[in-house]
């Protein structure tokens, strides 16, 4: 018999042009069975995926991180453009984390990137912004 889920921590309804929904929920973070390493239980229903997956880590944090990507991760191969209510057409709402596993100097520079591109779409919206507002003052 196959573990059971377990309490659920979050539920996100999501939608597809044309189809029924499709819901995914979040357990809560659990110790393995082996007592060391934790698991945290998802499942995605209306996709057409069975049963119950898992993240994984050393710690509860770990564990629910790595479910998170494991959603995102599933949601993605499934080909299908997912909305969530509080998205755009096609963002199901999880987004993708910076990897630490390939080093704290990769990821770190990974941050910076982002945090770069995102300096520069903010300078540029408040730019069009002012013109916006320019213009309409006339």
């Amino acid at each position: 018999m196959g573990r059971l889920f377990g309490p659920v921590i979050g539920v996100r309804g999501l939608s597809r042009a044309g189809s029924r929904k499709v819901t995914v929920s979040l357990g809560k973070p659990r110790r393995m069975k082996s007592g060391k390493d934790w698991e945290c239980p998802f499942r995605i229903g209306g996709l057409g995926t069975r049963g119950i997956q898992y993240g994984y880590g050393v710690d509860a944090i770990q564990a629910l991180t790595s479910a998170l990507e494991g959603i995102r991760v599933t949601l993605e191969r499934s080909g299908k453009r997912l909305s969530w209510i509080g998205g755009n057409p096609g963002d199901p709402g999880f987004e993708r984390p910076v990897p630490s596993a390939l080093g704290l100097k990769f990821s770190q520079r990974l941050n910076r990137m982002i945090d770069r591109e995102v300096a520069q779409f903010v300078r540029v919206q408040e730019r069009r912004h002012a013109r916006s507002a320019k213009s309409a003052k006339r």
